[in-house]
């Protein structure tokens, strides 16, 4: 779903209409997860919450709370990078809140906060459950072989973000190297700037983890991030490929095309893999055949159509499939289940260390569909009551630091949020002008 927000554009400009914020003697909020808080202005809390996906903590002081229930802004005054400062977080956002100091006249409520260490994923089949354990060095360590698993969906930029593999791969360093993180991956593709910072990151931690791409669907940036991966497993109906880069509308040539070639052929090395084919799914003008010794299974790669099999002509930007994606070498195997995918990857069972790139996943895909279905009700809300514009407004600043890739890829925000902040103070302007 697009939803294009030039009339809320052209109404943050225009709305001057006077308005107060109402605040309440005592709150309680319900969090996502099922936690809650109840409290009053002035009480210390301790706030664990996600920004950007990245899991955060803060103590300080409630300010106030603002905004409609379900999409609370809780304004917190304390240390932020060493200063002294206000931060305002969506309830949305919120982990656990809980009460460290209460204000005078009270105790207030809150649930306990999550623990440090949530148990491993139950083992399948009635076998014995994994523990994890801290070694004398502080490093985890998990009683049983497995995996951090994660679903990366949904267009790269927007849905399938850099931000979520870096998650994943902190929560795998917590337990030394060595891991296996596995990405099943389903994107049709998206934002090259995206890809670049993906790039970085994965070709460092190559270096200390054993990198899966498990692919149902890899087309354009989410092949440039497949390629990266040591190891390429395919979905019967899996699909990798077709990465031509476009400036607007147009696909890139000359010197642009050399270099997004040169750069696609320097991800299909990191990988262990033959640049030839991987320039064929950048460019049309690119072609790769191969040929296949019957007794080794040794294959060899050509730019031309020399081999027996072909590969991709000058006629088309090269998709592989399960079939010849396994025949030419460039995947590792085809597994449709999480134990297939257990066998080829030389373990006894389909074992998750702990459930955190679900975790991460979802909280992602949670506060994307929250914002989807937000805006254009915040649009309607800011016609329909232009005396809460300061309010409205800042649910919308919110939103720039909680789902930033909807609002201006997806939406067509301005990818600078000062004009928001300048029609705030313009309105409290005209407001204590007014007064006078």
């Amino acid at each position: 779903m697009q939803t294009r927000l030039a009339p809320i554009l052209m109404f943050l400009f225009a709305v001057l209409a006077l308005g107060g914020l109402v605040s309440a003697d005592q709150y309680e909020l319900m969090f996502d997860n099922g936690s809650s808080w109840r409290g009053n202005d002035g009480d210390r809390v301790d706030v664990v919450f996600s920004e950007r996906g990245i899991s955060q903590s803060m103590s300080g002081v409630v300010m106030k709370v603002d905004g409609r229930p379900g999409f609370e802004i809780v304004f917190v005054r304390g240390q932020i990078a060493g200063k002294e400062a206000t931060k305002g977080i969506f309830a949305p956002d919120i982990e656990t809140m809980k009460t460290s100091g209460p204000a005078a006249g009270g105790d207030a409520g809150t649930t306990p906060a999550r623990a440090t260490r949530e148990p491993a994923t139950k083992a399948k089949g009635g076998s014995t459950p994994a523990v994890t354990t801290v070694g004398e060095d502080g490093v985890l360590e998990s009683s049983k072989p497995g995996v951090f698993f994660m679903p990366w969906e949904g267009p790269v930029g927007i849905e399938a973000r850099h931000d979520e593999i870096k998650s994943i791969i902190e929560e795998a360093d917590k337990y030394g190297p060595g891991q296996i993180i596995v990405l099943q991956i389903n994107s049709p593709g998206g934002l090259v700037i995206e890809g670049d910072k993906i790039h970085e990151t994965l070709k460092d931690v190559k270096q200390r983890h054993r990198v899966i791409a498990w692919v149902k669907e890899a087309i354009s940036a989410a092949a440039f991030t497949s390629l990266h991966c040591d190891e390429i497993y395919f979905m019967q109906v899996g699909a990798m490929g077709s990465a031509v880069m476009y400036a607007g509308q147009t696909a890139i040539s000359g010197g642009e095309l050399d270099a997004w070639l040169e750069k696609f052929s320097e991800v299909a090395e990191i990988g262990g893999r033959d640049p030839i084919i991987a320039r064929c799914m950048v460019t049309r003008t690119a072609m790769a055949s191969y040929d296949k010794d019957p007794d080794t299974g040794k294959v060899t790669i050509y730019p031309d159509m020399r081999g027996e099999f072909d590969i991709s002509d000058d006629q088309n930007v090269l998709t592989l499939n399960s079939y010849n994606a396994i025949d030419c070498g460039y995947a590792d195997g085809i597994a449709n289940t999480t134990d297939e995918l257990a066998v080829l990857l030389d373990l006894p069972e389909w074992h998750e260390v702990n459930d955190s790139g679900r975790r991460i996943h979802e909280r992602w895909q949670r506060t994307v569909k929250q914002c989807r279905e937000r805006i254009p009700r915040l649009q309607a809300e800011l016609q329909r009551n232009p005396e809460r514009a300061i309010t409205l407004l800042k649910e919308l600043l919110g939103w720039y630091n909680r789902c930033y890739p909807v609002l201006v890829y997806e939406m067509g925000l301005p990818p600078d949020p000062d004009p928001i902040k300048r029609q705030i103070e313009e309105i409290r302007r005209q407001r204590a002008n007014n007064r006078n």
